[in-house]
């Protein structure tokens, strides 16, 4: 098989986790109790603003968004002493939104790490005079911690790079002072949320940097770690780069062993499908991937499992694209079939998508670059509404061929994530997919297969 054919088959399958990510498995395992902690603390305003010395007033919520809308998860109100206190429950341990009012005026926002058990605490003079909000407990110092070496690492990269005198060797030493770091922030701060996170983050960064470490790390992850499934990816692409694919399935054999539940036994199984493609191996991939509906029925990792099996049987790049017969917005017959001789663009998109906006310019630069004679842009919109895509494109400049409410051209290219694009060939083959915002790398793409010609 033709090398590029094949690196293009699985970076589609890739492509497959973005619309699975952050996914839980549904299946009956027990939600975990809520967590609740303690959190208090004194407000007051600076002399020179109010010397009164009447502190009272202050609103002190802690929430949590869902949906977009903001749910209470705890709320105080200082005395005249500034004084508050809470009990704060939450569903999970984690982030959450604090903000801090009066007389309806929001003074200050910020985040609370909310553990079980934990006991926060918080002294604030307003205002604050461009001072940040300082949460005093294990949790929220921890949290600290991970966020200023994070910060930290990102601003000597960043001074490297504009010094003009990036060395490898030099960014390798800071990749490798980071990740100790971040390693050892668990032990620093044992049992904490971000401890486990920086942990994690270890692996991610240090993968590509010191595979042998990042997969040494790996095998020494505890599964309880919130993010042990990123971590394994990190891990699954390190131990490949060091051996082969054999290698890198052995090591997802090993973690899986070593999994609390379903979800990560699940997550893993996506993976191993990925390392299938990467190894060439589609019928194994395939094969995965039919199992995961098998061993993961009436969950959301059983339908990851699903459409993966039908990219790999009918979407992979050097297929033929799978053919369609629609009319376009101006009432035309449409069929892919039909534009064969020229490289086509099959995008799916929502009018209404922030997104799919602000790449509109990009879209519209590669019909002008390569021009009709070489591109075509086909354009089906999920927006069933006529009037909405016509109102959008009225003040809009969108050359190419348009589709409005293509549902069933959707689900014969199983589109679950907006917007998506795919490149198919002057010979009606499929080349590659572009899931999100991948504008530039299309653009590139592009540019390059219009000289191959």
């Amino acid at each position: 098989m033709n090398e590029s054919v094949s690196n293009m088959r699985r970076a589609v399958l890739y492509c497959i986790i973005v619309a699975i990510s952050g996914l839980s498995c549904a299946r009956a395992e027990q939600s975990p109790p809520p967590v609740q902690s303690s959190f208090e603390g004194t407000i007051t305003i600076r002399p020179e603003v109010n010397p009164s010395k009447d502190y009272r007033g202050f609103e002190v919520l802690v929430a949590q968004s869902e949906d977009g809308e903001p749910d209470t998860l705890s709320y105080a109100v200082t005395d005249s002493s500034g004084y508050f206190s809470m009990q704060v429950t939450a569903p999970v341990r984690g982030m959450y939104g604090l903000v801090i009012s009066r007389v309806g005026q929001i003074l200050a926002s910020g985040r609370i790490v909310i553990a079980d058990g934990d006991s926060a605490s918080l002294v604030a003079a307003f205002p604050l005079n461009g001072r940040t909000m300082r949460i005093r407990s294990l949790e929220n110092s921890a949290w600290q911690a991970y966020q200023n070496t994070l910060a930290q690492h990102e601003q000597e990269l960043l001074e490297l790079v504009q010094s003009g005198a990036y060395e490898e060797e030099v960014a390798n030493a800071r990749f490798s002072q980071t990740t100790t770091i971040l390693w050892d922030l668990q032990q620093t701060f044992p049992n904490s949320m971000a401890g486990e996170l920086a942990a994690a983050e270890a692996i991610v960064m240090g993968s590509g940097w010191n595979d042998s470490l990042a997969v040494a790390r790996m095998r020494a992850l505890p599964s309880s770690n919130v993010r042990f499934t990123d971590a394994v990816r990190s891990a699954r692409h390190a131990q490949a780069r060091l051996a082969d694919q054999s290698a890198a399935l052995a090591l997802l054999d090993e973690l899986t062993e070593r999994t609390e539940s379903s979800a990560q036994r699940a997550e893993i199984a996506s993976e191993r499908v990925l390392a299938h493609i990467d190894s060439s191996q589609f019928d194994a991939a395939l094969e995965v991937a039919q199992t995961m509906q098998e061993d993961f029925v009436d969950t959301q990792w059983a339908t990851w499992g699903e459409r993966a099996a039908y990219e790999i049987q009918n979407l992979l790049p050097g297929m033929e694209a799978l053919n369609f017969a629609v009319r376009d917005a101006n009432g035309d017959s449409l069929s892919l079939r039909d534009l064969r001789g020229k490289h086509v663009i099959l995008e799916f998109y929502r009018p209404e998508d922030d997104l799919y906006q602000r790449e509109l310019p990009g879209r519209n630069n590669i019909f002008t670059v390569l021009g009709a004679d070489q591109v075509e842009i086909v354009s089906i919109s999920m927006q069933p509404d006529t009037l909405v895509n016509e109102a959008f494109f009225e003040e809009r400049i969108a050359p190419g061929r348009h589709v409005y409410g293509g549902l069933d051209v959707a689900q014969q290219y199983n589109i679950h994530v907006l917007p998506t694009r795919y490149v198919i060939d002057p010979q009606g083959n499929l080349v590659n997919k572009y899931v999100g915002g991948t504008m530039a790398a299309l653009y590139e793409d592009m540019v390059r297969l219009s000289e191959q010609q």
